[in-house]
């Protein structure tokens, strides 16, 4: 895909559409370079595990001292400790230790997966792009309402709203939050992950000019 394409659909804030926008060419990568995308993701999940699992070592367990059973006449293989790795209960060998799973992704490999992963979404004519949160005021039925008129009620939608924390941006916040499968996120938060997990985007005609500062010029 070339970034050709530079427009998607725009509605007003209560989900009336009103033609198409421009979207700044920073956002729409003219190649979609798709191992930035899948290095961009994996990086996301491997900051998410805990790395918390462990497993008992033979120096970890208690007792193991006594010999188990007596060394001939048992009809048993020989055994000096009950924690043996060959015990049932016993120690485990080479088994998970706590760890960080996390590797380094430079800043630049970041903005240019983030790029790509927009661009798949305009692509797929996912992305529409909404002038106002005025029509939402802090209900659900008004953000279902909305969500209805843009054709995506009942699928996996991520709503992209400004950073600025407003009045105005806290009662649209509020009016999703009881709708399932809706992810509302501030441009700060905007993720590869959710882009390509998401089914449809909608994203606030504020946030777009915040979303092209933030990703900023991204050398092909």
């Amino acid at each position: 895909m070339t970034s050709e394409v530079l427009s998607t659909k725009l509605y007003d804030a209560s989900g009336k559409e009103k033609g198409s926008v421009k979207l700044p060419s920073n956002l729409v990568a003219s190649v979609v370079k798709s191992e930035l995308v899948y290095n961009a993701i994996r990086w996301q999940r491997a900051k998410r595990r805990a790395g918390t699992h462990d497993v008992l070592t033979r120096s970890e367990i208690k007792g193991g001292a006594k010999k188990p059973f007596k060394q001939k006449g048992t009809g048993n293989a020989r055994a000096g400790s009950s924690v043996s790795p060959l015990m049932v209960g016993g120690a485990v060998v080479h088994g998970p230790t706590p760890r960080s799973y996390e590797f380094r992704l430079s800043k630049k490999m970041r903005k240019g997966a983030l790029t790509s992963a927009f661009t798949v979404k305009v692509g797929q004519e996912s992305v529409m792009v909404v002038e106002g949160m005025s029509g939402v005021t802090g209900k659900t039925k008004d953000a279902s309402a909305l969500l209805k008129k843009l054709g995506v009620a009942g699928e996996k939608v991520m709503v992209i709203v400004p950073n600025e924390a407003t009045e105005e941006r806290t009662k649209f916040v509020l009016s999703f939050r009881n709708i399932p499968r809706v992810t509302v996120v501030p441009v700060a938060g905007v993720n590869v992950y959710d882009l390509i997990n998401s089914k449809k985007v909608v994203c606030v005609s504020a946030a777009l000019a915040e979303l092209e500062a933030r990703v900023g010029q991204v050398a092909e």
